[in-house]
């Protein structure tokens, strides 16, 4: 697989990054687009341009050998899922869900499953081996494959008339949960340790088997924590206890791990990788201890109730945790190098970052209205992907 291709998914990046500009310009200027339909292809095209064209790229050129690659058509994989997600983008920018979208939308799905086995057969071998980081990414397949349930009541619901309803709403959820907190999340974790495996860190396996259990065992029932607002959440809060107690129990085991293995390998990387790696498990430790105060009833109106802290939860996870640990992957691996260009681009997402969710955060809990700063924020994010996408990459092929 070609590292360059890595540009691909960071024109998506930079895609969404416009989109998201555009969304929050809407109060301000006449945008000839409906604002839904923008949401709509900002959310696709982030999921399947963006994070899932490069974990394509990462577990391919991680996990697998050239003659696997070449043998299971991974490349040509690659090329047709390209113009589909062009199709998506499109589609969605011009009518929504419609015709055109969910038919781009359903080849996607296609391809995926393509991937997902083609990928389950050639590391059937390491299934049983003591390693962590393919028990992760394996678990995280599987729960791509579980989310892919969803669309599909989605679809039921709508044709039965039950569109914008507790259980079609509940169906969107359970998507996003199994995607975001699911294999997104999953094959992010699988591909920290398999950085840890090829450097020969000398981690607790001990610790990170109790790590995955009790995130592995977690995971489903914390599906409960995302129906917390809903009419029937007496139902549900067991399970939503048990996996928020669960998840704090695995951050205590990946914390000790991620401090034993500092100065092994994490106090060695350039300061950009730092920076972001550091950022990303910041943002995993938030992310779980928000979910954890998420049980209790007196924070119910927050965690539920406004739609700015709902987007700053949903961008801490997707930008903080999984977007920043792939670009400190893509700096460690050197298909970004680190020059100008990157350093400036770098500082400008992170500050980006920092500063939108702090707005988000302040406008959520109704202490003021900010948006032309929102805009601002997300418009300096922009500028930092391009400059991350302009810079110069390691150029080697397999």
């Amino acid at each position: 697989m070609n590292s360059t291709w890595s540009r691909i998914s960071l024109f998506f990046f930079l895609t969404i990054a416009i989109l998201g500009s555009l969304i929050r310009a809407f109060p301000f200027a006449n945008i000839p687009v409906q604002y839904r339909h923008i949401v709509h292809a900002h959310s696709h095209v982030a999921f399947q341009g963006w994070i899932y064209t490069l974990m394509l790229l990462f577990l391919t050129n991680l996990f697998l050998s050239k003659e696997q690659i070449k043998s299971r058509k991974y490349p040509l994989q690659f090329k047709l899922t390209i113009p589909i997600i062009l199709g998506i983008l499109i589609a969605f920018m011009l009518q929504g869900y419609a015709f055109y979208s969910i038919l781009f939308s359903t080849i996607f799905q296609l391809l995926n499953y393509w991937f997902i086995f083609s990928f389950f057969r050639d590391t059937k071998h390491l299934k049983n081996t003591n390693n962590i980081s393919i028990r992760f990414v394996r678990a995280g397949l599987w729960l791509g494959l579980f989310s892919t349930l969803a669309p599909w009541a989605i679809g039921i619901l709508s044709a039965k008339g039950f569109a914008n309803t507790e259980p079609y709403h509940s169906a969107i959820y359970f998507f996003l949960h199994f995607q975001y907190n699911g294999w997104f999340l999953f094959v992010a974790i699988g591909l920290l340790f398999k950085c840890l495996e090829q450097a020969q860190i000398d981690y607790d396996n001990q610790k990170a088997k109790y790590f995955f259990l009790l995130f592995t065992t977690a995971v489903i029932p914390a599906y409960a924590l995302s129906l917390l607002g809903m009419s029937y959440s007496n139902y549900v809060i067991i399970p939503a206890v048990i996996a928020a107690i669960l998840q704090l129990g695995a951050l205590v085991f990946f914390v000790q791990l991620m401090q034993a293995v500092h100065n092994q390998w994490l106090a060695k990387k350039s300061l950009w990788i730092k920076l972001f790696l550091y950022t990303s498990f910041a943002s995993f430790i938030v992310k779980i201890g928000l979910q954890f105060l998420s049980i209790f009833p007196a924070l119910e109106l927050y965690a539920f109730g406004s739609r700015y802290l709902i987007m700053a939860y949903i961008h801490l996870s997707l930008i903080g945790v999984i977007s920043f640990f792939f670009i400190g992957l893509l700096l460690d691996l050197n298909w970004i190098k680190i020059g100008r260009l990157s350093k400036i681009g770098s500082a400008l997402l992170l500050i980006g970052f920092a500063l939108s969710e702090l707005i988000l955060v302040v406008i959520g809990f109704g202490l003021s209205m900010l948006p032309k700063l929102l805009l601002i924020f997300s418009i300096l994010m922009a500028i930092g992907i391009l400059l991350l996408l302009l810079s110069p990459s390691n150029t080697s092929k397999s």
